[in-house]
């Protein structure tokens, strides 16, 4: 391989000849191995919002005549193309690194520039002229305020992807419950038998929790609108230009189409991640819902003969090896693993949020991929759920009508028309026979 040699501020490095990154992406791919793991190239939405806030600064810094006009907007024609056209190889820096997101920032400004310098003005990589990575790609924004931004951005569209993906869960359970109005199953507490309720309702239980779970999922993509594009460092006014300040939140707009605002302290931005870290709870609290749910109709499946066998759920992939017609609930089981990951992801999200010291947290990166990770992970999972197993699941009536004919539901009936001192003596005294008890039953109701 052919190299050439560039020069930052450590010193001189090797860098391969035709490689549109540079210096600064050199020496994080020398410094963390990569192999076996995700680079930023597997994170588009992330790269995607780091591309917008490029290109929006770009639109900013040349209204207002602090960069060429036309260098400008090549800069912005080639973010916008890389928006376009992803292209992950572009981006091999470590998912995440030291120094606060530093080797994401020099790879998506490195490459901006030698395509920049490529297409429009014959230059090879690495010369860095007319557009150099830090004077024109990175003028008037830093790492903090652009990664924490693009994460925003990432984070949002993600989250939303998810809430879609709730949806369709949704739609299933109210399914359900329209075809399975009417038809009763028994209730169970502490895994013993209790009352009948209607499967409609049983089902509208789940689909309740669903909507809540995305209700607060979509507050929390909300309060990802306050971003903080224009703190630069750490916060304080006057490290980037006024007019770049007073303007890069409207064009963010214009180059997201989307609805972003200024958030109100810049330097609580610096301190902490906190809107990151309140869709990492609300996700986590999701998973682990959607852990109950899955193994609940997972149990409520089991069989076909020794298990509580009360629904049937869609056959889509043979069960075993070894034990011919074996079926197992292998998309629950998905679900299962998929919210547990997650749940994983969300953790180090968490345990990120209290290491940040002082004026600036330096673990943006930890926290945004593992959030991304986790979101997508959900998304996954709820989609496959909902599309292979709920929509799927059929009642299994005979079993379903044994289990509302049992003890149980007979003694509560006795109950109601004798009250619970008088239907324990007689539970007591007919040694729980449910055959002399529905007898019981039957004289009373007669009676009346």
């Amino acid at each position: 391989m052919s190299f050439r040699t560039e020069t930052d501020g450590i010193g001189p490095i090797p860098v391969p000849e035709n490689a549109l990154y540079g210096a600064q992406t050199q020496r994080a791919l020398n410094l963390y191995p990569v192999a076996g793991q995700k680079t930023l190239g597997d994170y588009p939405a992330l790269v995607k919002g780091l591309l917008a806030v490029k290109a929006t600064a770009a639109r900013v810094n040349r209204n207002h005549g602090e960069l060429d006009a036309v260098l400008g907007m090549n800069i912005e024609i080639v973010c916008q193309s890389l928006m376009e056209d992803f292209s992950p190889e572009l981006f091999p820096v470590h998912a995440f690194h030291g120094g606060g997101g530093i080797s994401t920032n020099m790879n998506l400004n490195e490459v901006i520039a030698n395509l920049v310098n490529s297409k429009f003005y014959n230059q090879l990589p690495g010369s860095y002229s007319p557009a150099h990575p830090n004077d024109q790609i990175n003028l008037n924004h830093s790492t903090s305020d652009c990664l924490q931004t693009a994460s925003h951005l990432a984070a949002r569209a993600e989250g939303l992807s998810l809430i879609e993906a709730l949806h369709r869960l949704e739609h299933a359970l109210g399914c359900l419950q329209r075809q399975h109005r009417g038809q009763q199953k028994i209730a169970r507490t502490c895994l013993q038998d209790a009352v009948a309720i209607d499967f409609a309702d049983f089902w509208g239980g789940m689909l309740a929790s669903v909507e809540s779970y995305r209700d607060k999922l979509a507050r929390a993509c909300d309060g990802l609108l306050a971003v903080n594009l224009g703190a630069n460092i750490i916060g304080r006014a006057g490290d980037c230009s006024p007019a770049f300040a007073a303007e890069c939140i409207e064009a963010l707009n214009q180059t997201t189409s989307g609805h972003y605002t200024r958030h109100c302290n810049f330097y609580q931005c610096s301190q902490s991640l906190d809107a990151q870290v309140a869709l990492a709870a609300e996700a986590e609290s999701l998973a682990g819902f959607l852990v109950k749910m899955a193994k609940d109709i997972r149990l409520m499946a089991s069989g076909p003969e020794t298990g509580l066998a009360e629904i049937v759920l869609p056959a889509v992939q043979p069960g075993s090896s070894a034990m011919p017609g074996k079926v197992n609930p292998t998309i629950p089981e998905f679900m299962v693993q998929c919210a547990m990951q997650a749940i994983g992801h969300c953790t180090a999200v968490k345990l990120s949020h209290g290491h940040g010291e002082l004026d600036y947290t330096p673990w943006g990166m930890l926290v945004i991929t593992n959030l991304l990770d986790a979101v997508d992970h959900l998304t996954k999972g709820v989609a496959v759920f909902a599309d292979q197993c709920v929509i799927g699941i059929r009642l299994h009536p005979e079993t379903n009508q044994q289990n509302v004919d049992s003890l149980i539901p007979t003694v509560i009936e006795l109950k109601k028309r004798m009250g619970y001192q008088q239907t324990s003596a007689l539970v007591k005294q007919l040694n729980g026979d449910k055959v002399a008890l529905k007898a019981h039953l039957a004289s009373l109701t007669t009676s009346e």
